[in-house]
């Protein structure tokens, strides 16, 4: 228990993308047709929400948190480019629905959770 409060203290961004990563995953399983698109483009946004999609994304960030609990740094780098693929293609479905007429904020939380992943990636393992 004492090791694992260390890595929170030195390590706690990695733990809050995988964290968050897991949360988006969940909430598309509970929330189906969350991001339905009508416009031309509506294939590929509409998938997002699927579980096709938000699956993979609980397990990646299911994993990333649970090789964290265990101290398992290896597959680090991996799972953080996994991250930015993932929060970058978000983004990019949250724009377009701003584009489309349907405003929301939450691509602003995408954009920052993309800059934390970036900055994780560069900097994360200076203190770990």
């Amino acid at each position: 228990m004492k090791n694992l409060i260390q890595r929170i203290r030195t390590d706690w961004q990695f733990l809050i993308v995988a964290v968050t990563t897991a949360a988006i995953g969940l909430n598309f399983l509970a929330h189906p047709g969350l991001l339905e698109d009508h416009s031309a483009y509506a294939f590929i946004v509409n998938v997002l929400d699927d579980a096709v999609f938000s699956v993979p994304i609980v397990i990646g960030g299911g994993v990333g948190v649970f090789l964290f609990v265990l101290g398992k740094r290896q597959f680090r780098a991996a799972f953080l480019v996994f991250y930015q693929f993932v929060w970058m293609v978000l983004l990019l479905a949250y724009v377009w629905q701003v584009v489309n007429g349907h405003p929301n904020s939450t691509w602003i939380m995408a954009l920052c959770i993309n800059v934390m992943v970036f900055l994780v990636a560069l900097w994360g393992e200076e203190n770990g």
